[in-house]
C-alpha cells in the first residue's frame, strides 16, 4: 500500500518560539501562555504546550518568525498529549499572512536544495 499526502501544503520542520492567547465567543481571554512550533505550512502549525486545547477553539498565536513578531489567527484541528505533559495541537490558520507564506515557501526551497529535488 502506498502513502498518499493528503495535506494541501508541504509542512517544514521548525523549532521557533509561538506564543498564544485564547478567546471565547463574546472575546474574553480564556488562557494564554508559550510553547515552541514543532512544524509550519502555509496553511498551519503544530505547536507543543503545557496546555491542552478544545476542537474548533480559536487562538491568536505570535511566532517568532526571522526575529520578527507574527500574529495569525488559528483554529484547533485537534490536540494530542505528548511526553512530559506536553500537549502537540495542530492549528488550521483563519487567515493568510504574507510573511508567514514567504518565510514558508523560503524553507521549502531551501530544503528541497539540500536534498537535490530542486
Amino acid at each position: 500500500m502506498r502513502f498518499v499526502e493528503k495535506r494541501k501544503h508541504p509542512r517544514v520542520d521548525i523549532n521557533n518560539l509561538v506564543s498564544y492567547r485564547c478567546r471565547d465567543n463574546s472575546g474574553n481571554q480564556t488562557k494564554q501562555g508559550r510553547g515552541k512550533s514543532v512544524n509550519i505550512s502555509q496553511g498551519g502549525i503544530l505547536i507543543e504546550t503545557h496546555d491542552p486545547f478544545e476542537w474548533q477553539e480559536i487562538l491568536l498565536l505570535s511566532i517568532d518568525i526571522e526575529d520578527e513578531l507574527v500574529s495569525i489567527k488559528g483554529k484547533v484541528i485537534y490536540c494530542n498529549a505528548a511526553n512530559f505533559g506536553k500537549f502537540r495541537t495542530g492549528i488550521q490558520f483563519l487567515e493568510t499572512n504574507e510573511k508567514i507564506v514567504t518565510f514558508v515557501e523560503g524553507l521549502l526551497k531551501t530544503y528541497s536544495k539540500l536534498l537535490g529535488i530542486i
